[in-house]
């Protein structure tokens, strides 16, 4: 009896489909069509059967079936046979470069640079056979490195050939086809490297300007082909993030341009100098500033490189004013650039502070500006900076702005402190401190905030001991009057103890300790009079105002240990006198509490209601 076929039902709904099953072992071979294994087989019998001999006999073979090869090809070409093309092509450059492998090296270069030139015209006679100009392309280098063999490697010739050569492969690669393209590209970025560095060391160390400035218009030429590069889509994502090669292209130009000046002679370096700077002035007021723009990183590579480079060699050359002035002059284009291009700002602003700050400083290095005039310098410059970080608060140019004024504030302290003058560094320190205060003020930025206070304490302790004092209290209580600012707004509003208390803790503390251990009249006075009137104003005298706990307690806890530290000691009649009327004060502030506490309605009904 026949077995009726199987049903296959379909999977019922909501569940997954069966994964397909998986391909036979020799999926790979249907890939392979007969034709390829034929054309492939042809080939390698040929190349091989052309070249088995070093014969005359076996090179004229070998160049005639390359002939044929070649011509066979740009006749599948025209019929459309593209791997019956290829195939062919491959063949016919495999069977010349095997039968020109005996020739000698001058012969060589010859022969090579006519097969570069024969199958740069195949390829323009077969325009879809790819093997033709890539074989072109890969000859010529071949030809170039054959000529370079045994030459000196810092040569101007060597250098021009070696940038002639990646300049070449970047303008066929900017031009060819994608496949041509892609292969120049990755061919040429060793010559191109290799001419860079030998042509930018060659610029660098040559004394002839002539030279120079040959190999310099061929370092220019190969960042220009450099830059062309991103014009081509296709390419872009062998070039890296967007702004490497633009920038990579400036500093080479820059870096060659000052090289080509500092060999004409001793005024080439300042004049590199303020050709950077000229540069990013232009690039600042007309550049775009669009993310795609490749003439405003370009520019502002080429113009940083350049006065980079002249400031390195007046600074080993030691011409100090000439590099503060130089760095005085570049101070402007920064500007400009901040002014004009407001995404530029966080860079440009923090330079413009660096440049006047090491132009001050260069200036007095060298003589030019008077020891006693740059510390004032410096500190105003510090203050204007961080009045101009106020108007960019909440800005990305904000922050670099604020820490580069810090930065020139602690050096303008420490100059005006090298020269020994005690009172003049806590007047530097005070007016740094206060700066960084009204800073914080206005941004709300904790750090600065902390930092000018601590600056203020600072200066206060300073001149206290250039003054030869020794009282506590003269440190402690500037002390507390820095915390009381530091607390700032939140002495109305916020906590009283993380506000009023680190600063009642450090005015009241150490004097209390010291009426109990010294017997010093006048400080138990202050003592007991300061804390009489801070507990009673903590209390609220009029019906409007509110308790405040922490200057309540402290106050009444400094007077109650006072009072009674002072108890087995013998008072004189001043201080009991004192102590009485501090008693009567307070029991008429405390009657006169509860019978407000009992007249409003809304009153503070204990002390846990205080803040």
């Amino acid at each position: 009896m026949p077995q009726e076929p199987e049903v296959h039902y379909p999977p019922p709904l909501g569940r997954a489909l069966p994964p397909p099953p998986a391909p036979p072992a020799d999926e790979g071979l249907r890939r392979v069509t007969p034709q390829q294994v034929l054309l492939a087989a042809g080939a390698v019998a040929v190349v091989v059967a052309g070249a088995a001999s070093l014969s005359l006999t076996g090179r004229l073979v070998s160049t005639v079936l390359a002939l044929a090869a070649a011509a066979a090809s740009v006749r599948s070409a025209r019929r459309g046979l593209r791997a019956s093309e290829e195939t062919l092509a491959i063949a016919a450059v495999s069977l010349s470069v095997l039968g020109d492998r005996a020739t000698s090296t001058d012969r060589g270069v010859l022969v090579l640079g006519l097969l570069a030139g024969l199958w740069w015209l195949l390829g323009r006679v077969a325009r879809s056979t790819v093997t033709w100009p890539v074989a072109a392309w890969l000859t010529a280098q071949f030809a170039v490195l054959t000529a370079l063999t045994g030459g000196e490697p810092a040569a101007p010739a060597q250098v021009a050939a070696v940038l002639g050569t990646a300049v070449a492969g970047l303008l066929v690669a900017v031009r060819a086809r994608r496949p041509v393209a892609g292969t120049a590209l990755v061919t040429a970025a060793p010559w191109w490297v290799t001419g860079v560095v030998q042509g930018l060391h060659l610029v660098w160390t040559t004394p002839s300007g002539s030279a120079a400035a040959l190999v310099g218009l061929l370092l220019v030429a190969a960042a220009g082909a450099l830059l062309a590069l991103r014009r081509r889509p296709s390419l872009r994502r062998l070039l890296g993030p967007r702004p490497a090669v633009p920038v990579l292209a400036g500093a080479v130009t820059g870096a060659a341009v000052a090289g080509v000046l500092q060999a004409l002679g001793p005024a080439g370096g300042p004049a590199a100098g303020y050709l950077g700077l000229a540069t990013a002035a232009l690039v600042g007021q007309f550049a775009s500033p669009h993310p795609r723009s490749l003439v405003r990183p370009a520019g502002l590579a080429v113009a940083a490189t350049a006065t980079g480079a002249s400031v390195v060699q007046l600074l080993a050359e030691g011409h100090g004013t000439a590099l503060a002035l130089l760095l005085l002059t570049a101070a402007a284009p920064a500007v400009l650039v901040a002014a004009r291009q407001p995404v530029d700002r966080p860079g440009a602003l923090p330079v413009t502070v660096g440049c006047l700050a090491g132009s001050a400083l260069l200036a007095e290095a060298d003589g030019s500006l008077a020891p006693g005039w740059t510390g004032p310098l410096l500190l105003t410059l510090a203050v204007v900076a961080l009045a101009a970080a106020t108007l960019e608060r909440h800005s990305r140019a904000e922050v670099p702005l604020a820490v580069s004024a810090v930065v020139v504030g602690v050096v303008a302290v420490a100059h005006v402190g090298r020269t020994g003058d005690a009172a003049a560094a806590s007047v530097a320190l005070a007016v740094l401190g206060a700066a960084l205060v009204g800073y914080a003020d206005r941004t709300s930025r904790a750090p600065a905030r902390a930092g000018g206070c601590a600056a203020l304490v600072g200066a206060a302790w300073l001149a206290i001991g250039d003054a030869g004092v020794r009282v506590p209290e003269a440190y402690t209580l500037p002390l507390a009057a820095v915390l009381l600012l530091y607390a700032g707004r939140r002495l109305r509003t916020g906590d009283s103890w993380s506000s009023w208390g680190p600063a009642l803790v450090a005015a009241f503390g150490p004097s209390v300790v010291l009426s109990l251990v010294q017997p010093d009249l006048l400080r138990v006075l202050l003592v007991v009079v300061t804390a009489t009137l801070t507990t009673i104003t903590a209390t609220g005298l009029t019906a409007a105002s509110e308790g405040v706990r922490a200057p309540f307690l402290v106050g009444a806890t400094s007077l109650v240990v006072v009072a009674v530290g002072r108890l087995a000691a013998v008072l004189p009649a001043a201080g009991s006198v004192a102590v009485a009327v501090a008693g009567v004060l307070l029991l008429g502030a405390g009657a006169s509490y509860e019978s407000r506490r009992r007249q409003a309605r809304e009153a503070v009904a204990s002390l846990a209601d205080m803040r």
